[in-house]
């Protein structure tokens, strides 16, 4: 607990997260009247992603396509293994950010820092490709300026800015 429950019953807690080189990398849990939320942060899979969103309604989180990446990489092929590496231990393939929400119990996922951002995919294209590793839950591709209302349930609490 980073900042103990308020007047308004909110509580704020962190947990550090896998981002190298950079350090420190947390993730943050809001909980409140009308629910829970987390926020992944630039992470790697994380266990302490999974325990931190424990039982939330909604965990935003990052997804990274690494093939999309490795198949448009400049440069020979022989020299993208270091890059992927590191890519894969910083950020979260869209395989394990389904998994990470399903372990973690919560209600929806909302896909966000989403990479590649180049327009390639559609929302709906993301959440397919998410959707099979949480079966239990709802995959929503966050786009900026959405907002989502706790107590209800995406995409019918969803509003864009």
């Amino acid at each position: 607990v980073v900042r103990p429950e308020d007047d308004h019953g909110v509580t704020i807690s962190a947990i550090l997260v896998q981002h190298a080189p950079i350090f420190p990398a947390l993730a943050y849990r809001f909980d409140t009247p009308s629910g829970s939320v987390v926020f992944s942060g630039d992470t790697g899979p994380s266990d302490n992603v999974v325990r931190l969103a424990a039982g939330a309604d909604v965990l935003v989180h990052e997804v990274f396509d690494l093939d999309h990446w490795a198949r448009h990489m400049p440069g020979p092929p022989a020299d993208h293994a270091h890059v992927l590496a590191q890519l894969g231990r910083s950020h979260t393939s869209v395989e394990a950010v389904g998994a990470i929400a399903e372990r973690a119990g919560v209600g929806t996922l909302v896909l966000s820092h989403l990479v590649p951002a180049d327009g390639t995919r559609t929302t709906d294209e993301w959440e397919a490709m998410v959707q099979p590793s949480f079966p239990s839950g709802k995959v929503v591709c966050g786009v900026d300026l959405d907002e989502f209302a706790l107590g209800s349930s995406p995409p019918e609490g969803r509003t864009r800015g």
